[in-house]
């Protein structure tokens, strides 16, 4: 336990941004506020961190942020879907015992009812703002890998992309609206804008990422079926891989050609243009 908590602590990288929402507390007197703020926020990241340990996941590094934290992972868009949303949701799960232990502590007297309330309403407010469908906080992440599920991952990507983007929009236009001179919420929706901003950009890398992933996985359970005229590229077949399947890709061809996906993937990588049609690779 303590090897994991000293792991922990030296993956934290502290967000230039993150100083600003501190300079912003102790400028106006809530130092005590802030330090309790900052140990929520590394027990909810321990939460995420814990999880991906628990998958064996490889953590680069644990970036504090203006609303939080983010436990940046190599694996995004790459593991199971049912490991995704747990080490998505065991941050905002922290706080649910937190709160049950400051319960504690005011029934026996050792913090006020005051201290107790703030404290409820931190760990309400950051377990409930983590679980908005917006990119990149928690709640996002369950939903894009529970969309990633149903329809192809790029498609996954692309429309989850602009509808978090647009939510995360109305939503900044909104709270802005009626708190025009509050920084840390202008600091909080600047941040979330350039997150999408940088996930939009990298997009094909990370779908490159994930066709690469499925090259090496062959454990895979359930079976899709693909049916695609000859004249799609491969680069166009792949784009209709669903995550936590396999596939069988049938080709409509004279012979009705049917091939795997690692078939399709060793052709797109290795053996053949992307954007050569896929009745002419396989005949």
């Amino acid at each position: 336990m303590i090897k994991i908590i000293m792991e922990f602590i030296r993956k934290i990288k502290i967000n230039p941004a993150f100083w600003v929402v501190i300079f912003g507390a102790v400028y106006t007197g809530h130092f005590r506020e802030i330090i309790v703020w900052f140990f929520v926020v590394l027990i909810h990241e321990m939460g995420h961190f814990a999880g991906a340990r628990l998958f064996n996941w490889r953590v680069s590094r644990i970036d504090l942020l203006p609303f939080g934290g983010a436990a940046v992972v190599e694996e995004h868009g790459t593991r199971p879907i049912h490991e995704e949303v747990w080490v998505a949701v065991l941050g905002p799960l922290q706080h649910i015992w937190l709160t049950g232990v400051a319960y504690i502590l005011s029934q026996a007297n050792l913090i006020s009812a005051d201290d107790f309330y703030w404290f409820f309403l931190l760990n309400l407010t950051l377990f409930l703002f983590n679980l908005l469908p917006i990119w990149p906080l928690d709640g996002g992440k369950v939903i894009f890998a529970l969309v990633s599920k149903w329809i192809p991952y790029r498609d996954a990507q692309q429309k989850f992309l602009i509808a978090s983007g647009a939510l995360l929009v109305i939503g900044s236009a909104w709270q802005l609206s009626l708190q025009p001179s509050h920084l840390n919420l202008w600091v909080i929706c600047l941040f979330l804008g350039l997150a999408h901003v940088l996930e939009w950009r990298s997009r094909h890398y990370v779908f490159m990422r994930f066709l690469l992933n499925r090259m090496q996985q062959s454990n895979i359970k359930g079976t899709r079926t693909i049916i695609v005229p000859p004249t799609w590229t491969l680069s166009k077949v792949t784009h209709h891989l669903v995550k936590g399947v396999s596939h069988s890709i049938v080709i409509k061809n004279f012979n009705l050609t049917t091939i795997n996906e690692k078939q399709l993937l060793e052709a797109y990588f290795h053996n053949h243009s992307p954007e050569c049609a896929i009745g002419k690779v396989f005949r």
